[in-house]
């Protein structure tokens, strides 16, 4: 090939790469939900943390930029942020600037106020219209009565009755708070953490504040690293895990109609600010920035984790009823390296008949009183796929996550002991043989056979032997669930990553281990 050829070639490649890339950092601002729905508040306090230089006053637009509209000075350290509930006087005057208003509103004792693409100057926080029209009169200059607003704002002094700025954009815009820099990064408290970036208080629909953190996402994934795994971890599992979290966080939908992108939750992933933060777990996440995990040439959706398989991942339509081709289950050779290490790594839990018909109960399913409960089919993997309760009047099939979900159980990594259970003897031998995850061998390939018929029969190198019920005429009320591992089976196992940094394997190694035919740049 001649070196213009692979001039050209090259060129191009760096081009799609650069596409490719440009698709997963479309905006490397993330809001992270902390306070919203239920827990939205009335009233938000914001307390510096490090060295800065203030406050700005302002909103993000559409592309997550801060457009700035007002400021603070670091003699107040402290801020807190209020629904607008009272009434005030509004001078007449629209400013140029807030500069201009915050000079005319400390003439006559007021704060600047941007309402509505506009400067204004209001006075004073008064309870009723009536209280505020009676004050309006020993103003000189021409002005009006307003508030009430049921997306208005004011921020004050911490603990003061001093208004620093009121805000106002009709739900078009929210307030934005961002602390100056004074040549590091700047940290803020905010309920007991302590988080980078900026924040938004939305109040679009007369109700509470939601407190969105607006920070970028490679400060967001130093946040969230720590928690989902710990800072003390080997360094290729964590850079595993930032890889993860970056990937999952930049494709989430799921919160976008309550104005952000990710919760603080499990439900997305942990996210609690900077206090777990240290050298080694930033290191990581510094070393792959702007790192995401690609399959056939666009993002992963889903770069979903767990904490331990105990001994087997599962296709992800095994679990959640989806095929998708990167999220493919396999034998982990790798955790029985490090299962002794692992909290709860083996567990087991014990239903009475009892129990058991109570919790069906209370989820709506009427088969009467149960007598028994069995693992009805396996996956290729060894996991649970389906669970089968029988009762009195009737039977119930969990099929995929529901059958450790409707159980409370840790994984899908379980056997089930204790009453009438299928065990079957095979020509009077001592051992036997269960019907759960057994299969039916027919011209259509291989089904689950998890019916209990009268007669069953078996070939053996003896010819064809009936099965004998072990269990006839015996049966107890007390069911013990025994099982391994802790999660969803689905990706990439936390515990996993972990074992494979201990032997000496990289993150890539790690990845695409987890993860099937992706790449990662």
């Amino acid at each position: 090939m001649g070196k213009a050829c692979k001039t050209m070639v090259l060129t191009l490649l760096l081009a799609v790469l650069l596409g490719v890339s440009a698709q997963a950092m479309e905006n490397d601002m993330l809001k992270v939900g902390i306070k919203y729905g239920s827990d939205a508040m009335s009233s938000a306090n914001l307390q510096n943390y490090s060295d800065f230089d203030g406050y700005a006053f302002g909103y993000y637009d559409s592309s997550r930029e801060f457009t700035q509209l007002g400021y603070v000075g670091s003699e107040c350290e402290k801020i807190t942020v209020t629904t607008d509930t009272t009434y005030a006087v509004e001078l007449n005057n629209e400013y140029a600037s807030f500069d201009e208003a915050r000079t005319a509103a400390v003439g006559c004792g007021g704060y600047p106020a941007y309402v509505m693409g506009s400067y204004r100057v209001r006075i004073g926080t008064y309870a009723t219209p009536g209280e505020a029209e009676a004050a309006r009169y020993s103003y000189d200059a021409a002005s009006c009565v307003v508030g009430a607003s049921s997306t208005g704002v004011k921020v004050f002094i911490t603990g003061t009755n001093t208004v620093l700025f009121g805000f106002d954009c009709s739900g078009l815009y929210s307030l934005g708070i961002l602390p100056i820099e004074a040549g590091e990064k700047t940290v803020t408290w905010f309920r007991g953490y302590r988080y980078y970036g900026g924040f938004e208080y939305q109040r679009v629909t007369g109700g509470n504040i939601n407190v969105i953190n607006v920070v970028n996402i490679e400060d967001y994934v130093k946040c969230v690293i720590p928690w989902e795994m710990s800072n003390t971890w080997p360094i290729e599992a964590l850079k595993a895990q930032s890889i993860c979290a970056r990937t999952y966080a930049v494709c989430q939908t799921r919160h976008r109609s309550q104005g952000f992108d990710v919760c603080t939750t499990t439900d997305c992933q942990v996210y609690q600010g900077t206090s777990a933060c240290n050298e080694h777990s930033d290191s990581a996440v510094d070393s792959t920035a702007g790192e995401y995990l690609y399959y056939n040439g666009s993002i992963v959706e889903n770069a979903v984790y767990y904490s331990s398989n105990g001994g087997a991942s599962e296709d992800c339509e095994n679990v959640w009823g989806s095929d998708v081709p990167y999220l493919k289950g396999k034998t982990d050779p790798y955790e029985q390296y490090v299962a002794s290490r692992v909290p709860k790594y083996n567990w087991s839990t014990t239903y009475s008949a009892a129990e058991l018909t109570a919790l069906l109960k209370s989820k709506g399913y009427s088969i009467g009183t149960v007598k028994n409960l069995y693992v009805s089919a396996l996956t290729d993997n060894g996991n649970v796929l389906s669970v089968t309760f029988v009762g009195t009047n009737g039977t119930k099939t969990f099929q995929r996550e529901s059958c450790r979900t409707i159980l409370g159980l840790r994984s899908m990594r379980f056997q089930i002991n204790g009453g009438n259970p299928d065990s079957y003897y095979v020509n009077d031998a001592s051992s036997t043989v269960g019907l759960s995850g057994i299969y039916v061998i027919s011209g259509s390939g291989k089904t689950p056979y998890s019916a209990r018929p009268a007669d069953t029969y078996v070939i053996t190198s003896e010819g064809v032997s009936a099965l004998e019920d072990k269990n006839a005429g015996v049966s107890t009320d007390s069911f013990t669930i025994t099982g391994s591992g802790n999660g969803h089976h689905v990706g990439m196992s936390q515990w996993g990553a972990y074992a494979m940094a201990d032997l000496g394997y990289t993150y890539r190694d790690i990845l695409e281990f987890y993860y099937t035919d992706v790449t990662i740049y």
